[in-house]
């Protein structure tokens, strides 16, 4: 796939996520030229993150400390995929539908959301995550066609059933149940006109059960 056969992929398979500072951005899987296969990709704005970044340079000029830490956050801070490494993108199985994601809200604690996800066939999966929300796990044998409903700011226990989530209640899960999650990987295509390819790593969203 060209860059530009790329971005008309992307704008017509894939539903963004709008955001008010970086605009939309587009969760995909992609196959690099290697042969890498990276599950979880988020195509963003490259003009969004340049404004951005001259704007915040612009601003933070007098205050050295912020300015440094800033132009790092741009500079060095994340990972990046070149869009000439970029041999195809997918639709990633791991995004989430907006509406699905939409029922997921609020902060169960300090940068923190806990939610249960309730599949159709009456099971109960434990999640928690921090404030991205892009990808996340799904147990074997499930899509997100399964799900029948979020229950957020709540958890599942194995003996009192669903109950909101409490630190006590988070104990009751083994310590690698902690270690089940999808990793996400944002990226952005550089050299075409709206979309950049800026890959950043986040192991985050957890499959608590």
């Amino acid at each position: 796939m060209t860059l530009e056969q790329i971005a008309a992929y992307v704008r017509g398979n894939v539903e963004p996520l709008t955001d008010r500072i970086y605009g939309n951005s587009y969760r995909v899987a992609a196959h690099l030229k290697d042969g890498t296969y990276l599950p979880c990709m988020v195509l963003q704005s490259k003009r969004a993150q340049v404004d951005l970044a001259l704007r915040r340079f612009k601003e933070l000029r007098w205050k050295r400390s912020q300015y440094e830490s800033v132009v790092e956050s741009f500079v060095s801070a994340g990972s990046r995929v070149a869009d000439y490494q970029l041999r195809e993108v997918e639709v990633s199985p791991f995004a989430w539908p907006l509406d699905i994601l939409r029922q997921i809200h609020g902060e169960t604690r300090m940068g923190w959301t806990a939610f249960v996800v309730e599949m159709r066939d009456g099971t109960m999966h434990s999640y928690g995550t921090p404030f991205n929300f892009q990808f996340f796990e799904f147990p074997a044998n499930y899509s997100h066609a399964n799900i029948a409903k979020i229950h957020s700011g709540m958890t599942h226990s194995p003996t009192r059933g669903l109950e909101p989530y409490s630190l006590s209640a988070s104990k009751e899960h083994r310590p690698g149940e902690r270690s089940r999650f999808s990793p996400v990987i944002l990226a952005s295509l550089t050299s075409t006109p709206d979309l950049s390819c800026r890959f950043r790593r986040s192991m985050q969203h957890h499959l608590i059960s």
